[in-house]
């Protein structure tokens, strides 16, 4: 079966040795396969069997036109059968060139990845040698020396300057969507090449669902293709009977009559609007979403993310960090940014799904201990308190953040003030993206207005709320009057003195270079401690004789930044002499 469970199926690697083919030519296989589907089904093993081709599969590589355009449910097989096709044709013609461009750079190199497997299927003396592998590229030589044919693969921009064939595997998602397909469009016609684009639907907007759907203007040259979830027998149960009946049947009833048990979960984890988008081949409207996909896209990017909390790497800026306890299938979600001059970019995003609660703290202790976080802040409403709360007790940078109307309006108008000034940098992330479309703005019958997402089996935009935590506007309290000075911690702990108090409200003038003992929060540390310059000092939380070292003093001429927390994790404000000004020499 060519489709096999997703995108992600690969051939099965049959054979290995010197990867020469000493007896063939490029006619030669032309003679016995006939075409690039000959080929395949001659040559390339799947599950240990010669592979079997989907019947959208076979009618993909049937197709001459110079112009195709598929229109595709996720995870039927496409990015397979492109990654193969191109093979075949390497294999079939000399000096023959694939570019193959993609959402991500992850999935540019998964269709070498495929590629390059049913290469290692192929029976010896029909292979081509293969004389260049790297990330971006395969080429193979022709016998005897001839010309090289190459797989070349690119990450969501036109090869320009090359010839040769062109895929656009998911164009829909494309930040820069129009410009990739009219900077291709010229190398096919110099090179009599083939353009290919492909995708799933993602809303009435850009330039694939303008040809897919031709509502603006007729695109007569592009032979067209459309595979909804009916079609790919991993999805559907009955192909003829449901080809004849699903398209007629409201959405609910043909995946109960004829969707396989992998189709009926996908369906259960998403609105019916996102599983028509995403499965049956439909352009949503998404005109009523508060961040359309034209605000989200441009603010994506290929972004090295940090797997675990030591990965993330030293901050020129500060760290920020957002934590939504889910509330549907235990999902949660961590995501990290490093805030540099008002913009953000993301450094770590983590799911947790079906994680107990004790574990889920575990890790937010590992990554308050390991990496400089200078805020956490987390969902505390409802099943979140209790986390919250002893992450709190501990480490001071944790802030609790209660749920309210005001409060996610708040956050949800921050967030796309970001992403429309493009201070935000996501990672290029499907159910991310997604998260952040599902927001809605609605008005509530009492006239106030309230943001939320979509309700799925699957989350409730839990990415989107994390990541509002993590980058949202902090607010600072109504500053105290009097000296405030910026100390940094340089020594280790003293002798505890719970029963007295403690001396940083001392009022003796200081000045930049001072270096004192005072007093700090038990359990801070050169690496991970900050203090809070509007908490007053607590008995028995403060620990003496930490050596200081001051930076900055800052009084009323001389205000402090606007934020009561430290720009680096290795700063914090101590307030100094309470309800009047140090004098000119402490400055």
């Amino acid at each position: 079966m060519g489709s096999g469970a997703a995108d992600r199926q690969v051939p099965e690697q049959r054979s290995q040795g010197p990867a020469i083919i000493s007896h063939f030519s490029e006619q030669d296989l032309v003679d016995v396969v006939r075409d690039e589907r000959g080929f395949l089904e001659t040559f390339v093993s799947f599950e240990g069997a010669p592979l079997q081709l989907e019947q959208f599969q076979a009618a993909f590589l049937d197709t001459s036109a110079r112009m195709r355009w598929v229109t595709k449910a996720r995870q039927v097989g496409f990015s397979f059968i492109i990654a193969l096709e191109a093979l075949a044709r390497c294999h079939l013609r000399s000096d023959y060139t694939a570019h193959i461009v993609s959402f991500s750079q992850a999935e540019a190199k998964e269709k070498l990845l495929i590629a390059r497997q049913a290469y290692e299927s192929l029976p010896l003396g029909f292979r081509k040698k293969l004389v260049t592998d790297s990330k971006t590229e395969l080429g193979f030589e022709s016998p005897g020396g001839g010309g090289v044919s190459r797989i070349i693969v690119h990450p969501s921009k036109a090869p320009r300057g090359r010839k040769g064939d062109i895929y656009l595997d998911e164009l829909a998602h494309y930040v820069t969507d129009r410009e990739v397909y009219t900077g291709s469009t010229p190398l096919i016609l110099r090179s009599g090449g083939q353009l290919t684009g492909c995708s799933t639907p993602l809303g009435r907007r850009g330039i694939f669902w303008e040809i897919a759907e031709q509502e603006l203007r007729k695109y007569p040259h592009h032979a067209r293709q459309v595979v909804p979830w009916w079609r790919a027998s991993f999805f559907c149960n009955s192909l003829t009977a449901a080809a004849r009946e699903a398209p007629f049947l409201p959405t609910a009833e043909a995946v109960a009559r004829f969707g396989t048990q992998q189709l009926i979960e996908q369906f259960a984890g998403l609105t019916i609007e996102d599983f028509e988008q995403e499965y049956s081949c439909i352009f949503i409207d998404s005109s009523f979403s508060f961040l359309p996909y034209e605000l989200i896209l441009p603010c994506t990017a290929d972004l090295v993310l940090a797997e675990e909390p030591a990965d993330i790497p030293r901050p020129e800026g500060r760290l920020v960090a957002g934590y939504d306890v889910g509330r549907t299938r235990d999902r949660s979600v961590l995501s990290v940014f490093e805030e540099r001059e008002s913009t953000f970019t993301c450094r770590m995003l983590k799911t947790f799904s079906n994680t107990r609660f004790d574990d889920q703290e575990g890790e937010l202790r590992r990554l308050l201990n390991t990496a400089a976080i200078a805020r956490l802040s987390i969902d505390q409403t409802g099943i979140g308190m209790q986390l919250a709360e002893n992450l709190s007790r501990e480490f001071p940078q944790v802030v609790g953040e209660y749920f309210t109307n005001e409060a996610k309006e708040r956050w949800a108008t921050n967030a796309k003030i970001l992403l429309q000034r493009k201070h935000l940098f996501l990672p290029r992330d499907r159910r991310l993206v997604a998260d952040f479309h599902s927001i809605r703005r609605k008005v509530l019958p009492s006239g106030k207005v309230a943001f939320d997402g979509d309700r799925t089996a699957g989350g409730h935009a839990d990415g989107f709320w994390s990541v509002a935590l993590a980058v949202q506007r902090e607010l600072a309290p109504e500053r105290p009057r009097g000296a405030i000075v910026t100390v940094r911690i340089i020594g280790g702990d003293g002798p505890d003195a719970r029963s007295e108090q403690p001396n940083w409200m001392s009022r003796e003038p200081m000045q930049h270079g001072d270096q004192r003992d005072y007093a700090a929060p038990s359990g801070t540390t050169a690496t991970s401690g900050t203090i809070r310059a509007d908490r007053s000092p607590e008995p028995g939380s403060y620990e003496w004789n930490r050596r200081m070292f001051v930076d900055v003093v800052y009084d009323d001429d001389n205000p402090p930044p606007s934020t009561i927390r430290p720009r680096r994790v290795d700063e914090a404000p101590f307030l100094l002499g309470r309800g009047e000004k140090m004098p000119p020499s402490a400055k």
